[in-house]
């Protein structure tokens, strides 16, 4: 799996030659091994790609994301059949036991809301209010505890006037940004993995095609929570989104081993399957606190 994220900004033509990305712009024409690229992130609408190009991509499980007049993602590149076990996994996914998916939601939603305690103490700020809130965490969190510490963590990271209703504030734009970053990762190892990512385990919204990684990303979010901390006096320019994209090759601890974030996220998707599928025990946590 490669590493690096290519950003595309201006004017330019990608095409395929052995086994490299091909990047035509004016000036020059750059040549990029396949083996090193994670991502492409096509932030500019002038740019052409070609059908050959898109096919090696999606043939190599290389991460395409399409943005926007404003620059923001609008689309993501996925292949049909990247996993020859997915008439059989869809199939175990329709079947998962409700049980096992309460007890899999109750883990990740602990795992968030202890690494947005974890956020909010790097930065030396109250956590009293959330850690009330987080003693009170049922089973399958019935009584929806999460939502109730988002309308207390967002104000005490970002200060009490701050709403995450407000589409026009600049930290919301790179909050939302950042996230769609995650989502997209998630869904790439989701389909890459054979599976469904509209069938989620707790959100079930019939407008929502990403029910199932917008599940598995929650414990991730922190991480860009973190860097639009240190952005958020910032424009949201193009060095401020380059920061946030980064994000995918940020060092992480996860289940005890050292990994990039983008790898860690592999790494958790298997595990939750395992666990769904009865496979595993117990589900890996992503830690925060143990950052590296």
């Amino acid at each position: 799996m490669g590493w690096e994220t290519i950003y595309i900004t201006s004017r330019s033509k990608l095409s395929y030659k052995s086994n490299h990305l091909l990047v035509q712009t004016v000036a020059d024409i750059q040549e990029i091994p396949f083996h090193h690229i994670g991502c492409i992130v096509i932030a500019t609408t002038q740019a052409v790609i070609t059908g050959y190009l898109v096919e090696k991509l999606t043939q190599a499980d290389i991460k395409v994301i399409f943005c926007d007049s404003d620059h923001n993602p609008c689309a993501e590149l996925n292949g049909y059949y990247s996993n020859n076990n997915r008439n059989q996994n869809i199939e175990k996914q329709f079947s998962w036991p409700i049980p096992k998916k309460e007890l899999l939601w109750t883990s990740i939603v602990t795992n968030k809301i202890e690494n947005q305690i974890n956020v909010l103490k790097q930065y030396n700020l109250d956590t009293t209010a959330i850690i009330q809130e987080f003693n009170q965490i049922k089973d399958n969190d019935k009584t929806n505890r999460e939502a109730v510490i988002a309308m207390k963590y967002f104000p005490a990271l970002f200060g009490s006037n701050f709403s995450r209703g407000n589409k026009e504030d600049n930290i919301n734009k790179m909050l939302n940004y950042g996230y769609t970053i995650l989502l997209s990762s998630v869904n790439q190892e989701i389909i890459a993995q054979g599976y469904l990512t509209q069938l989620g385990i707790h959100h079930h919204s019939n407008q929502n095609d990403f029910n199932l990684s917008s599940d598995l990303m929650e414990p991730f979010r922190q991480f860009v929570d973190q860097i639009v901390v240190e952005h958020k006096d910032s424009d949201f320019d193009l060095e401020t989104k380059l920061d946030i994209l980064a994000v995918l090759e940020k060092q992480i601890s996860y289940n005890d081993k050292n990994y990039i974030l983008k790898n860690a996220i592999n790494q958790h998707v298997q595990n939750c399957f395992k666990f769904l599928d009865s496979q595993k025990l117990s589900v890996a946590k992503v830690d925060f606190k143990n950052e590296v």
